[in-house]
Order: C-alpha cells, then sequence, then structure tokens
C-alpha cells in the first residue's frame, strides 16, 4: 500500500519545519503510546474496576485491549505499507506502517478508559472536563508520530478510526451483554413440584 499524495505533502512540511523544543516535547509524547505505559494503564483501570466491584468492566478494558493488539497487528501485515524514509525518522522502528499502533491502541485505551471511568465513579462524571485529557492525549500521540517520521498522515488517521470503531464494538458487545445478564436474572425461576406428603403415606 502506498501513501497518498498528501502524506508526502504534510510529511515535508513538518520535517522543514521541525524545532529542537518540539522534537524533545514529540519524542517525550510519543512514549505515553509506548506498549509499556498503555498496558500499565490496562492495568490500573482493571484493578479499580475489580474494586468497584464492576468486574464488567475490568473484562471490557482487557477485551478491548488485547483483541485491538490483535486487530491492529493483523491489519499491518495485510497492508504492508513501508514507513516514511529513515533519513525523515527522528526514532528508530521497525515494522510496517499502517494503521499506526500508537494513534489506534492508545485511541482504544485511552477511550475505553475514559468511559470506563465516567461510567464507574460519581466525582469523575461531576467533573467531565478532567476526561478530556484522554482524547487531548491521543491526538498529541498521533501527531507525534508523523512529527518524528515514523508514520504517514494517512497511518495515523487511519489508527484513530480504527481505533474508535473497536472502541465501540467493545461498547456494543458489553451492554448487549450486560442487557442478557439483566434479562436472565429477571426471568421467573421454573416453579419446583412438591410432593404431597399425604399422597405419599398412602
Amino acid at each position: 500500500m502506498q501513501p497518498f499524495g498528501f502524506d508526502h505533502e504534510i510529511t515535508d512540511s513538518i520535517v522543514s519545519g521541525r524545532h529542537e523544543s518540539w522534537t524533545s516535547l514529540m519524542q517525550l509524547t510519543t512514549a505515553f503510546g509506548d506498549t509499556l505505559p498503555l498496558t500499565i494503564v490496562v492495568i490500573g483501570v482493571f484493578v479499580l474496576a475489580w474494586l468497584a466491584g464492576r468486574i464488567d468492566f475490568a473484562a471490557l478494558i482487557v477485551f478491548g485491549s488485547v483483541t485491538g493488539y490483535l486487530l491492529m497487528q493483523l491489519l499491518k501485515l495485510m497492508f504492508a505499507r513501508d514507513r516514511p524514509p529513515v533519513e525523515d525518522r527522528l526514532i528508530v522502528v521497525g515494522g510496517h506502517a499502517f494503521p499506526s499502533g500508537h494513534a489506534m491502541l492508545s485511541t482504544v485505551v485511552l477511550g475505553l478508559t475514559v468511559i470506563i471511568l465516567h461510567r464507574i465513579y460519581p466525582r469523575v462524571r461531576e467533573r467531565a472536563a478532567w476526561l478530556l485529557i484522554g482524547p487531548v492525549l491521543v491526538l498529541l500521540i498521533g501527531f507525534s508520530r508523523v512529527y518524528l517520521g515514523v508514520h504517514w498522515t494517512s497511518d495515523v488517521l487511519a489508527g484513530w478510526l480504527i481505533g474508535l470503531f473497536w472502541v465501540a464494538v467493545c461498547v456494543l458487545v458489553h451492554v448487549r451483554g450486560a442487557k442478557r445478564r439483566q434479562a436472565a436474572r429477571e426471568a421467573p425461576k421454573p416453579k419446583t413440584l412438591r410432593s404431597d406428603p399425604a399422597s405419599r403415606a398412602r
């Protein structure tokens, strides 16, 4: 899969306008989308959900993150797009470019984190503006990948869109599962047949 025309234009524009202060900031920002930080977030949300008695949300963050990672790897193998030229890269990376794993997985993990924290904690709902940290960080992580020259813009855009799609799929699965469990709890229990003691005495 070849990059689009606007990919080259945006990369050339960013590479020519790089500044040392921005480079340091982007190198720090992109690290938040690495596997280890995102794994720590998943573990943290899992523990918080478990302690809050919401095992369903604990399962949701693990299921969404693991399946999202597998989907990302599958897509990279399918499209097998090369990264931007080595001379444009400011960090060393390997593997295929499309979609951006940092953009996609940060969208999945932080997106589910925002949803779960909003559902679990009333205080978070009262101060919902704090939840904007998640989307803002996702945007910055994606931009950092283009700035550092390790992804084309379309890699990042696809990562965001596929990540949002996967968050929606996971939430839908969770909601349907919750409805089935609720229906099972509310379903009338079958009456047990009790034999008449008098009839047994005959």
